[in-house]
């Protein structure tokens, strides 16, 4: 049986022209398999699979049951593209078939403490690259793990000494500093330096900086984008923040001139929403190179858009709101509950495409738009930059209150959905929607509430992959790189009811 199964599977690999795929599968089993022997029964694999394919299909007739699988769930949903997103010929890559190898399950020795916070770090510490992985329990002890060696490379109980908890921690890329986001809408910042007491490889925690008061309440989430500036070589990047005060606040990270281990903070400008912000994004504009920071909120299913007038003179501003939504005069069916972004697609211009998580049950649907260029937003007389940062004022000029207001003119974009998805992946009310975008634009993995991590194609619709990681849903989750050259794909999610960090790895 085996025998003729092997055999099967050759003759296929050989007629479709897998060659390589061939070799390596004669290898796999120690058998060269001869292309001049006919099969035994004179049946492919193609002919034998279209046999059965025919068979159910006519059982399922008969008995008026529909055997749809997950790969056709989606067929239905396939939008038609409009006109704009015609002209742009966008074309996303699919799914990459490299799949993670390795899986384990990470032990902090906290007592079964819960992970409420969790992020991939690309550190640079005395010119040597480090591939970190940051955790923070609810028990107030922050980990960094080496993820190249799966070591713990720092163990610290109570960060700020006052005994106030960290709701976020996130490292800049490039550098050794990480910011620490507390439970009262303020920030901080520290450093990581080398531990020269210890033999192994370990890391001590710089001095933390005088907190800055970014929100009246909780922060909910924090975002940063590097940025080099050759007339601000101070400028490290910017950075946007949502919090429970209804409010996003953008400013600069700039590095501190007295003491290298400091960075400094400078608010640009905030803004009032509607109502509570969801999630947050915050992309750099190809062709400025301004910031433009996206924001979700609740009961609107419209992205609100912001950037800066300039890099000099700076104030946020609004954009624009972006529609999720097809239908003109509805906004509040749905909202939006996560967003990454799908990064180097070869066929974008000037563009950025997102992904959308929303908040439907009993399962997520997965909206990918276009976000079109400040250029394209604002469409000025001119390219030149002078003309665009005119317009940009003249708009802040329109809306000094940063308030959102039912009076305001800011424009909707329109006709940007590229597809919208059925994701398969569970979740209710109280779920903690969380995307995963691969480095490679080649799908997005989803942390599901039923505690499967699925593997999502977004160029067909389909789950390509689904592995089991936790008990029960995700609190929170990443996704980085690791190896020599960071050359291989990581991931980590931290289980809300099983408490485990499952960390899967693609060595291959």
């Amino acid at each position: 049986m085996e025998k003729h199964a092997n055999a099967l599977v050759a003759h296929y690999l050989r007629s479709h022209g897998y060659t390589n795929t061939l070799s390596a599968f004669e290898q796999e089993l120690g058998v060269r398999f001869n292309p001049n022997k006919p099969l035994d029964n004179d049946e492919s694999l193609d002919s034998i699979l279209a046999d059965r394919i025919n068979y159910l299909e006519s059982i399922g007739s008969s008995s008026g049951v529909d055997y749809k699988d997950e790969d056709e769930v989606n067929k239905l949903d396939t939008i038609v593209h409009s006109d704009l997103i015609k002209s742009k010929k966008i074309e996303l890559p699919h799914w990459s078939i490299t799949i993670p190898n390795v899986h384990q399950t990470l032990n902090l020795g906290t007592l079964s403490a819960l992970i409420i916070s969790s992020s991939y770090f690309n550190a640079i510490i005395n010119d040597k690259a480090y591939n970190l992985a940051i955790f923070l329990t609810n028990t107030r002890y922050l980990f960094i793990i080496d993820l190249d060696t799966n070591q713990i490379v720092l163990s610290k109980f109570d960060v700020f000494g006052n005994g106030q908890q960290i709701k976020t921690v996130i490292g800049i890329d490039g550098t050794s500093h990480i910011v620490l986001c507390d439970m009262n809408g303020n920030i901080a910042s520290t450093a990581l330096l080398p531990d020269n007491s210890s033999d192994t490889l370990q890391f001590i925690l710089s001095l933390v900086t005088s907190p800055l008061k970014l929100h009246r309440r909780l922060i909910t989430d924090f975002k940063f984008l590097s940025f080099n500036d050759a007339l601000n070589p101070k400028l490290i990047g910017y950075f946007a923040s949502i919090g429970w005060d209804s409010r996003i606040t953008v400013g600069r990270v700039l590095q501190n001139i007295d003491d290298e281990n400091s960075i400094d903070f400078d608010i640009i400008g905030d803004y009032k929403l509607f109502t509570n912000p969801t999630c947050l994004l915050i992309l750099q504009d190809t062709k400025t190179n301004l910031p433009i920071v996206i924001v979700g909120r609740l009961d609107s299913s419209l992205l609100t858009l912001f950037t800066i007038t300039s890099h000099n003179d700076s104030k946020l501003v609004e954009l624009a709101k972006l529609s999720l939504n097809d239908s003109e005069f509805s906004s509040h069916s749905f909202q939006p509950m996560a967003i990454t972004e799908i990064s180097n697609v070869s066929s974008l211009n000037n563009d950025k495409i997102i992904t959308v998580g929303t908040d439907h049950i009993p399962y997520m649907r997965l909206i990918t738009v276009v976000v079109p260029s400040i250029h394209e937003i604002i469409k000025p007389e001119d390219d030149k930059e002078e003309i665009l940062f005119s317009e940009l004022t003249k708009l802040y000029e329109s809306n000094k209150e940063n308030t959102e207001s039912f009076q305001s003119n800011t424009q909707i974009l329109r006709s940007y959905i590229f597809s919208n998805f059925n994701s398969l992946s569970p979740q209710d009310k109280y779920s903690n929607a969380i995307l995963l975008s691969r480095p490679n634009c080649s799908g997005i993995w989803i942390p599901g509430d039923d505690g499967k991590l699925r593997g999502f194609d977004l160029r067909s619709g389909t789950v390509f992959e689904t592995l089991d990681s936790n008990d029960g849903r995700a609190k929170s989750a990443f996704i980085g790189k690791y190896g020599l050259n960071s050359q291989f794909e990581v991931m980590a999610v931290c289980g809300a009811v099983d408490k485990k960090i499952s960390i899967w790895k693609c060595n291959t």
